[in-house]
């Protein structure tokens, strides 16, 4: 009897002391979620999406290259050096051929060193110069009108993958809260059921459609898993940041008739800008054909020191100096006909571009039109749905009474259960779209 209590009082001990060990050690908690407006993600895409920060890497290259450019106005300072091995001088007679020829000796040392210190600067190159400058300051131009189009499209991007997370935790509370109701309807009917009432398949499908429930809450976390992945790779912030976008709100009144947003389109939209942009660089590009035609002029000087001297013969050992100074002159006279073909190339280039144009400003349109149409078409959307709320809220409310007073089929219940959901699902649908819609024909209108 002793040695039983004594085993009762161990194991009430061990039983003790994991409990209080379990209350030391620490627990596992979610990490809280951040909240996020849209204006934020968008001022974080912007400064970390890499997609954006290669952009501006390629505004830097272009705003490099125009200092390239315009630093072949300043004179040209090339130091030369020299070191040379001489080998022996022979001559042959003009009827000899290549027999006895006479050998004439090298100064005392083979060796013959140069340095020297020469000076270009061009006066004149038929406008080269200017129009290199002007192509790579439009090339600039175009890398700065392209990292506003980055800009514009990841923040597109941001927006809807930050209104799929909101629409999805939408969902989820929507369905948390349906859960509920379903929990607290089973529990009637398996209190009905215990009491005779209804029959064993009621009580069936209600814990169906319960498990569905819980089934659609799992699909739901994972979608809000996968959404909140692409929102943080968008933002470049560390993949697994849980986030919490702000509740969804009806997009802002557009104000407006499409020609209004045309005429907007074609003053700030990136894509006829940059149309426009590469127009005025194949116009560039065939000015740039005549250089051929003209003539080149510029300044030169040097000045030297070599060893030995050889500007007589013999060569003298001893280091001497020497020095110019001009002005030089060259034209091609085949300049012109060798350009020929550039040229037409050029002129060609600038007629399909001003092609591409029109064809961009079609594109414009459709894409303005397209976006325009469709955000109306999701405010009647809005509309509809929440007078489908009202209407299936009504009829769960009827049918729910009429069963419990039997005076209707499960069947019927569950059916207005589902309506309900669905409906309250179409709502918020609806408006996540009217707000996608409408950063869709601001993105259009190159104003997002």
């Amino acid at each position: 009897m002793e040695l039983t209590r004594t085993y009762l009082a161990a194991i009430l001990c061990l039983i003790f002391f994991t409990a209080e060990l379990c209350k030391a050690q620490p627990q596992n908690k979610a990490e809280p979620k951040i909240a996020l407006t849209l204006e934020e993600a968008w001022r974080q895409a912007d400064g970390y999406n890499k997609a954006v920060l290669g952009q501006c890497k390629q505004v830097e290259v272009g705003q490099e290259l125009v200092k390239n450019a315009r630093s072949e106005r300043v004179p040209r300072l090339p130091v030369r050096g020299e070191y040379a091995y001489l080998g022996g001088l022979y001559g042959y007679e003009p009827n000899g051929g290549l027999r006895n020829p006479e050998h004439y000796a090298v100064p005392p040392s083979p060796h013959a060193y140069g340095l020297g210190l020469n000076a270009e600067w061009d006066l004149y190159t038929g406008g080269r110069i200017k129009n290199n400058i002007a192509i790579q300051e439009l090339n600039a131009n175009l890398d700065e009108v392209r990292l506003t189009q980055t800009q514009q499209d990841v923040r597109l991007r941001v927006a809807q993958a930050y209104l799929d997370v909101r629409r999805n935790l939408d969902y989820q509370a929507l369905t948390q809260s349906n859960v509920r109701e379903s929990e607290r309807r089973l529990k009637q009917i398996q209190s009905l059921y215990k009491n005779g009432v209804v029959l064993r398949s009621d009580l069936l499908r209600a814990e169906l459609q319960l498990s569905q429930q819980q089934l659609l809450l799992t699909e739901i976390s994972n979608n809000i898993t996968l959404a909140n992945q692409r929102l943080n790779l968008l933002l470049g912030a560390p993949e697994d940041r849980p986030n919490l976008p702000t509740a969804t709100s009806a997009p802002p009144a557009v104000a407006g008739t499409y020609a209004d947003y045309l005429q907007q389109a074609q003053a700030h939209a990136p894509e006829l800008r940059l149309a426009g942009l590469q127009t005025n660089l194949s116009e560039q590009r065939l000015a740039g054909t005549a250089v051929a035609r003209r003539p080149q002029v510029g300044l030169f000087a040097g000045y030297s020191y070599n060893f030995p001297n050889r500007l007589t013969f013999p060569f003298v050992p001893q280091i001497y100096s020497f020095g110019q100074v001009g002005l030089r002159a060259t034209y091609n006279i085949l300049g012109g006909l060798a350009d020929r073909h550039a040229e037409k190339a050029a002129e060609l280039a600038v007629a399909r571009q001003q092609l591409a144009v029109e064809a961009a400003l079609d594109d414009k349109r459709e894409e303005v039109k397209t976006a325009y149409v469709r955000y109306y078409e999701t405010l009647e959307r809005i509309r509809i749905a929440e007078q489908n709320i009202r209407q299936a809220t009504e009829n769960y409310r009827i049918v729910n009474s009429t069963y419990f007073n039997q005076l209707s089929l499960l069947t019927d219940l569950l059916d207005a259960d589902n309506q309900l959901l669905q409906s309250r699902f179409d709502l918020v649908t609806a408006q996540v779209l009217a707000a996608t819609q409408y950063y869709q024909l601001q993105k259009a209108l190159g104003t997002l």
